[in-house]
């Protein structure tokens, strides 16, 4: 097939592109700037213009873009998209309905949700990880650079909208702060959205809500909870698990751009590159810890498969499609608790044998079965027989 990428800044947007090349198929780009994800007519123009007389089969991108589909629709070419955020809120728009669609989501709750709403044209595909990258990137490397008993790579979130939501009303704050602190406590289950009423909807619509108009299908208490709450609880229980976890593991590093100036006992090695240093991270850190958004309803986020990849033991919260791929203790290890992650980071790092092994095991898995070339391989032959 002849595709023509849509290239921004995602992290998994060049793994993609090489299993496609791999594959044998013949790739374009197009980084045009996109001003709305909803509604850009010089955008549109351009890609329309763009693909009128090439050829392609189908236009294909990371994440899910209202604008390039109503192109697609235009030029009477297929658009192709796979999620690499959930929920993915540009989804929630009417072009979601255009037959030219071909959707593809790594959350199997948000999958059955948009099959419930009549999407046709959506398929639930986890995500996957360039293994071969990997390897390139690892082959020369010492292992002593990026060494520590445990490690977390990812955002701090210290600015999120619920501390900038200086209107909120102090009934409907105080209700949050309890929602959060339950929700934190409570893996499996993303309640969030089912808890915020008509009234409080009400409250904080015009004001929580980016996403509006007669193309949005949503709700205001979807953008809340996802937008608001899921940001705002990860600021908090990202903190509190560092701050626990370094206070008994001296050797507990973060990458990150945020600011760790409340967690002294945890040492803050900045950013490091996706592709050429994360790798590492992953293949020398005794234990990587994932800590998911609570975005993320049942899926697995690209960390879990980036750490397999590279070879690194991954101790995660747990999620409930983990249990759709992997052996808790053979693949990788998950937590319900935070008092449970606490006893497994000691248990493991004094279990050097054990830990080694549930890491290869893990990487072995993903060479098998969960490569990206195999998950393009997948996508292709769904659009193909659609």
């Amino acid at each position: 097939m002849k595709f023509l990428l849509y290239r921004w800044q995602a992290y998994n947007q060049m793994a993609l592109e090489d299993a496609l090349i791999k594959l044998g198929h013949k790739i374009d780009t197009f980084t045009c700037e996109i001003g709305n994800i909803e509604e850009d007519k010089e955008f549109e123009a351009k890609l329309v213009g763009y693909l009128a007389g090439h050829g392609y089969d189908a236009v294909i991108s990371i994440n899910y873009f209202p604008v390039i589909a109503k192109s697609c629709s235009r030029a009477e070419c297929k658009y192709i998209s796979w999620t690499c955020d959930s929920p993915m809120l540009a989804l929630y728009t009417k072009s979601v309905f255009l037959p030219s669609n071909y959707i593809f989501v790594f959350d199997r709750q948000v999958y059955y949700e948009f099959k419930a709403m009549g999407v046709k044209n959506i398929w639930y595909l986890p995500l996957a990880v360039d293994v071969m990258r990997n390897d390139y990137v690892l082959k020369d490397y010492t292992g002593k650079e990026y060494q520590s008993d445990v490690s977390f790579v990812g955002s701090l979130y210290e600015k999120n909208r619920y501390d900038e939501m200086v209107y909120m009303p102090d009934y409907i704050r105080g209700y949050f702060d309890a929602l959060m602190n339950v929700q934190m406590e409570i893996y499996g289950d993303n309640f969030f959205e089912r808890m915020i009423s008509g009234e409080i909807e009400e409250q904080l619509e015009g004001k929580a809500v980016d996403i509006s108009g007669d193309e949005f299908i949503g709700t205001p208490a979807l953008i809340v909870a996802n937008t608001t709450l899921g940001m705002k609880l990860a600021a908090l229980e990202r903190r509190k698990i560092l701050n626990m976890v370094s206070r008994k593991i001296r050797d507990t590093k973060i990458y990150t751009e945020s600011s760790t100036n409340d967690l002294p006992l945890v040492k803050n090695m900045g950013k490091v590159d996706y592709i050429y240093d994360m790798p590492k991270v992953f293949a020398s850190s005794k234990i990587n810890l994932n800590i998911t958004l609570r975005n993320i309803k049942t899926g697995i986020p690209l960390r879990i498969w980036d750490i397999l990849g590279a070879g690194g033991f991954v101790l995660t919260n747990f999620q409930a499609e983990l249990l759709d791929f992997f052996e808790q203790g053979k693949h990788l290890v998950w937590y319900d608790s935070h008092s449970d992650m606490m006893d497994k980071i000691i248990y493991y790092l004094s279990h050097d044998k054990e830990r080694a092994e549930i890491a290869r095991e893990g990487n072995l898995l993903v060479r098998r079965k969960h490569t990206m070339e195999m998950r393009v391989k997948e996508l292709v032959k769904t659009v193909q027989d659609a």
